[in-house]
């Protein structure tokens, strides 16, 4: 029998399909050509982790270079926007499938709004778009097993801080050590962000409390540990 694969719940976005007239420079462009530029960049900054304030302060950014107003709602996990030209205006919703900390690629978007009022310009849509392609294939630095070993590290260090003893900070460094692996093992495969937040938070605490049982089955230590079992989640 052949293989069924999985359709995409979220559609992608075809971004260049917004270009009409592939000459002429952006600020010339049409208000939904320029309004897919704004409306992009706010899209990726949010899906790098940053908050609203930061990304509307971007959009506010490239749409005064524009000569766009741009009215946005920043949520969690969307962006619904509107452009105003002074005789048009051009509404849009985006949203994510899933959000993380991705310092490489937000430290280029943010060099691309602060280049934009002088390098920007004078680029078409097309060169804009492919420009934010490039970005957008920027991955973190760092593989799952090394983002859980320091999430590891930092919560164990964090049942220290909270007055736990040797056996809670070897029992959280575990769980979250294991939790953030699987966060973001199922992030890199493009899972639901609340997916993989529920699935992570529960394998810290599981294998938390199993090493605990454990413990206290062979090794007659107490039960009672309750700040390593709340930092074996403190990744999250």
């Amino acid at each position: 029998m052949p293989e069924q694969t999985i359709k995409r719940n979220h559609m992608a976005i075809p971004w260049h399909d917004y270009i009409q007239q592939k000459q002429l420079p952006i600020t010339q462009a049409s208000l939904s050509e320029k309004a897919s530029v704004i409306g992009r960049i706010g899209l990726m900054l949010l899906s790098c982790g940053t908050g609203a304030w930061r990304v509307r302060s971007s959009m506010n950014t490239i749409s005064e270079c524009l000569g766009v107003v741009c009215s946005a709602d920043i949520g969690l996990m969307s962006v619904e926007y509107t452009c105003f030209d002074g005789t048009e205006s051009f509404s849009q919703s985006l949203c994510l499938t899933n959000t993380g900390v991705n310092t490489s690629k937000l430290n280029r978007l943010e060099r691309f709004v602060a280049d934009f009022p002088e390098k920007g310009l004078s680029l078409t849509g097309e060169q804009l778009h492919s420009r934010l392609d490039d970005i957008e294939q920027i991955h973190g630095l760092y593989s799952p097993l090394a983002l859980g070993f320091a999430a590891a590290l930092a919560c164990g260090a964090f049942t220290f801080l909270l007055g736990g003893g040797l056996w809670e900070m070897f029992f959280a460094f575990l769980g979250a050590g294991v939790g953030n692996t699987i966060r973001c093992k199922l992030t890199k495969h493009h899972f639901t962000l609340f997916l993989c937040i529920v699935t992570s938070v529960a394998a810290a605490c599981l294998i938390y409390a199993g090493c605990l049982r454990l413990a206290e089955m062979f090794l007659g230590i107490s039960s009672q540990h309750e700040a390593g079992y709340i930092c074996s989640m403190l990744f999250i």
